[in-house]
């Protein structure tokens, strides 16, 4: 029996002004995020840590990052979003770029201790309906990210603290 898995390749994309991936990337958010005005598409780009790109140079997944201050931690985190083309949503690779956002992150943190304010983690509020009722652990066992409560809107949230972090 031949494997028809296709080859996914992991791009890092943090802070990188012109990548030939933006293009598939906007599409792929303008297909699944059609509700997203288009001046988010900009901003989001320059937020991007990595896209999911299948063998034929195609963007199918893509996680974003951004600083924020977390008024009820008193503290800054990375607020991360992810989204994966429904048709390239296998076991494992939601997962899979978290754990590798959260790795690439943490390494930034590691590096940020000196100088300002860092991001003691990420943070993360779980939009996805399939998730909420599936993905239901106190703890995610892959990405470690730990349920923390709900916003106003009923979506679950999910922190991960960086190793080292301080409050």
């Amino acid at each position: 029996m031949e494997d028809t898995k296709q080859q996914l390749i992991f791009e890092n994309l943090w802070q990188k002004k012109d990548s030939p991936f933006h293009t598939s990337i906007v599409q792929l958010w303008k297909m699944n995020a059609p509700d997203l005005p288009a001046e988010q598409f900009t901003n989001r780009l320059y937020q991007i840590v990595f896209a999911v790109v299948n063998e034929s140079g195609e963007v199918v997944g893509v996680s974003t990052a951004f600083k924020t201050y977390v008024k009820q931690l008193r503290k800054y985190m990375y607020a991360f979003r992810c989204l994966v083309d429904p048709a390239y949503r296998s076991p494992g690779l939601p997962s899979a770029l978290i754990v590798k956002t959260r790795d690439f992150l943490e390494d930034i943190h590691a590096s940020e201790i000196e100088g300002g304010e860092p991001c003691i983690g990420m943070i993360t509020l779980v939009e996805n309906e399939h998730f909420r009722k599936v993905r239901n652990e106190a703890i995610w066992p892959a990405s470690k990210m730990v349920y923390i409560g709900n916003s106003a809107k009923g979506y679950p949230i999910r922190v991960y603290y960086f190793n080292k972090a301080l409050i």
